[in-house]
């Protein structure tokens, strides 16, 4: 195709320069290389600017050819390329004269900007919105409120834990914790059950603590923490005594700078871990593939009712749908995950997060291999819900099938992971 293409272009320099057969000072002749200059832009990795360097370019015709199956014809000017794909480039400029043509390639590597909608791994079982700080204009957090010392609280964006934002304090001097004092929204408690809540935060030795309900009535308050220069997290588990409850962050007690980031609350006694997809199994999260292939993973049955979503996403930014035609056996759509060394006679639990319509799924082990096992089943409802399933390993390499086709409907999967109990 290639060679078709620099055909019609010699042919149409012979059109354009032709004059007399006789006249032989219309004939121009290439008499060096072509040359050229590429330069990134500076707003955007992915646009990069191209100048024809050759001498007396003008009395050629110029044509530009990118290894992402794009080609341009061009006047002398500077010309913009937009790469749609990262990776390694080719760029060749091609110069026509009235008998010859010559060519110059030069290589890049491109690297795309990350989207505007960056993502990034959150716990869901945390209860505070905006947690991670993401959401917000300027030095306003959503969900967030500054009851007191707001000039004091800004938003950081370079040393940054989970996200890429996380919010500043900088105390001028040492007063009450409550100078200065970040609070959230109300959240939905149990009144009566226990709840931890934690942060994450480094800088300056700087004393803070934990409080709930400011203002509002039956406070609570944690002792005192002190921040040390690496991240450390500091947590504080309390009995709710309302129906909601308001987290308050009293950081004034003491002067210095530091920055707080995963602020996160859940049920029960123990703090939550960083987000991660960390389990016993690889590529849990799903973001790892091309196109609707999960890397790690193997569709047994229902292949093409099995594809990436990229936009109804739990964390990250890939999750799979699941759009099964209609009613059929559980096996029908069948997604396997490759083996995972497990010890025979250990209990594991393994849990997914899924929302979308009512369908039933299972999960099961080892299918076609022997010493399968079978969950019971779970109905998917609209929003994210967490199904777990524990089972006790009997081999010392297991495959976690998830059998989802006994229920037509389309419904979205994301963060599955295998434990060890």
């Amino acid at each position: 195709m290639k060679s078709n293409k620099l055909y019609y272009l010699f042919f149409l320099g012979l059109l354009i320069w032709s004059c007399d057969d006789n006249d032989d000072s219309d004939i121009v002749t290439l008499s060096e290389q072509p040359s050229f200059t590429i330069t990134e832009s500076a707003e955007n990795s992915s646009i990069y600017y191209l100048e024809n360097t050759t001498a007396d370019k003008g009395e050629f015709y110029s044509y530009w050819e990118f290894s992402d199956e794009t080609a341009k014809y061009a006047d002398n000017g500077v010309l913009e390329h937009q790469f749609g794909t990262a990776g390694d480039k080719t760029v060749t400029l091609t110069m026509v004269g009235t008998s010859s043509y010559l060519q110059t390639t030069q290589s890049l590597t491109v690297v795309l900007p990350p989207p505007t909608d960056v993502r990034f791994l959150t716990n869901p079982e945390n209860l505070i919105q905006n947690a991670y700080f993401v959401d917000g204009d300027d030095n306003e957090f959503t969900n967030w409120n500054k009851n007191n010392g707001s000039d004091r609280i800004t938003s950081e964006t370079v040393e940054v834990l989970v996200g890429y934002r996380a919010a500043k304090v900088m105390n001028p001097a040492d007063g009450n914790p409550w100078d200065t004092q970040f609070v959230t929204d109300g959240i939905a408690t149990e009144n009566g059950a226990d709840y931890t809540v934690s942060l994450w935060a480094k800088g300056d030795p700087s004393v803070i603590r934990f409080s709930t309900n400011p203002g509002v009535g039956g406070d609570q308050y944690a002792g005192d923490y002190t921040i040390t220069e690496d991240w450390g997290q500091y947590s504080f588990t309390f009995t709710a005594n309302s129906e909601t409850t308001l987290i308050a962050l009293d950081m004034g007690a003491t002067s210095g700078n530091f920055i707080i980031d995963a602020v996160e609350m859940v049920k029960g006694t123990s703090a939550l871990d960083l987000p991660s997809n960390d389990s016993e199994l690889l590529n849990g999260g799903l973001e790892e593939g091309d196109g609707d292939d999960f890397t790690n993973w193997n569709k047994y049955n229902g292949g093409d009712r099995v594809i990436a979503e990229v936009t109804e996403v739990l964390s990250g930014s890939r999750a799979m749908r699941v759009n099964n035609p209609a009613d059929g056996n559980p096996w029908d759509t069948q997604f396997v995950s490759d083996a995972f060394p497990t010890e025979d006679g250990q209990e594991y639990t393994v849990s997914l997060w899924a929302k979308g319509d009512p369908v039933v799924m299972r999960y099961s082990t080892n299918p076609g291999v022997g010493g399968e096992q079978y969950a019971g089943d779970y109905t998917v409802t609209e929003d994210w819900q967490q199904y777990s399933w524990s089972f006790t390993a009997n081999s010392a390499t297991t495959l976690i099938a998830m059998d989802m086709g006994a229920t037509g409907g389309s419904f979205v999967i994301d963060n599955i992971k295998v434990v060890k109990n």
